[in-house]
This record gives C-alpha cells, structure tokens and sequence, in this order.
C-alpha cells in the first residue's frame, strides 16, 4: 500500500484560510414594533410546528448574502457604502404571508416597497459583482424578491399545516428604513451572527448628473 504524505505547510494554509472566511449578511432591520410582532409568529411556528429554523434570527430583511475571506471585504463595503449614499431613506410597508417551495415561509411586502428594495439590490450587485465574481464565485446572492422570512427548512406538512392557519390571515406593518446594517459568523466555530458596519442611507444627489447639468 503506498503511503501518504501531508504536507504541513499545505495544512497550515488550508487553517488559516478556513479560520479568515466569514459568511456575511446585509439587513435592514424591523422597527421594534415590528420585530416584536413577527417575532411572536417565529415562536408560534416553532411550538406549533417545530420548526427549528424558526427563530435563530431576528426579523429582518435580507439584501445580501455571502462567504467570502475577510480581507477581500473591504471592496465590497466600499460599494455598498457608495450605493448607500445616493439612496435615500424610505418606508417598508409588509403585507400579508406567503410561501416558497422549498419549504419557506415568510411575511410579504407591498408592491412599491417590494420594487424599492429589489432596486437597491440590483444597484448593490452591479456595484460589486466584478469583486465577487472572482473572490466569492458561486457563493454570493442578492435578494431581488425582498421578505422577511418566518420560517425556514420546513417539511411539506409544516409548510401545508402553517398555510392552513396563516395564508389568509391579515398582517399590515410599516416601518422607515434609514441605514443598511453587515453582519458576520464565523464557518469555524458556528458563532451566530454579528453586527460589523452599519451604512446610512444618506440620499445624496449623484455628483456626476449634478455636474452634467451645469453644462
């Protein structure tokens, strides 16, 4: 039987990256009136109906998701700070529940707020997909259909159970976005997830329109 021979050097390398890669998520938080008011239906869905996937979170909207080395993440702050910038704040409205295939519950949006946030997402990736591509290739997603998820991972019969009680239950909420928040986990040690930057969203006008129309 040949042997085999690790090289040290090789695993040494593979550690460190390992312990340098992230998963990242960008947020926009509920106001405390709405995150206490899902969070209650995170609850119930876990009780009910098991879900465990239910309430490792709190309510939130996602933009963004990847996993990616942490020093490959300063460029993509910096575009989603510049996005951030010419965006200015604006108010979420929710309305209703609905479900995905695959096993997904969530609370939906209104239509107007729904194309706000798809829109920034777009802005987010066309701003940073170029980095992406090349330090995260396949390992990054930007959320275009914007919700705030319930529960997550559920069997066929908790989605068909919870549909039955809350399809065509009323939930209205609203709430003013003014700032995107990054959060990160560790892949190593399975920490939960962390604030690390918050982005204003300060509406300010795009410098090279203003200078076009001087002319």
């Amino acid at each position: 039987m040949k042997s085999i021979h690790f090289n040290n050097n090789d695993l040494s390398t593979i550690r460190n990256i390992r312990e340098h890669l992230y998963e990242y998520l960008l947020v926009f938080s509920c106001d405390p009136v709405t995150e206490a008011a899902i969070g209650s239906i995170k609850q119930y869905f876990q009780k009910a109906y098991g879900c465990e996937m239910a309430t490792g979170l709190r309510p939130h909207l996602s933009l963004f998701n990847c996993i990616i080395h942490d020093y490959k993440l300063d460029r993509i702050v910096q575009g989603f700070e510049k996005v951030a910038r010419h965006v200015e704040p604006f108010r979420i409205e929710l309305n209703g529940f609905d479900r995905y295939e695959g096993g997904t519950f969530y609370v939906d949006l209104e239509e107007n707020a729904s194309d706000r946030v798809s829109q920034l997402a777009k802005s987010l990736r066309n701003e940073t997909v170029g980095h992406l591509s090349k330090w995260a290739s396949g390992e990054f997603k930007f959320y275009t259909d914007p919700h705030v998820t319930i529960a997550r991972q559920m069997t066929p019969a908790q989605v068909d159970s919870a549909a039955r009680e809350w399809k065509n239950k009323k939930f209205r909420s609203s709430f003013r976005v003014t700032e995107m928040i990054l959060l990160r986990r560790s892949l190593v040690n399975g920490s939960k997830f962390r604030e690390i930057a918050r982005m204003p969203l300060l509406g300010l006008p795009d410098q090279t329109l203003v200078q076009a129309s001087l002319f």
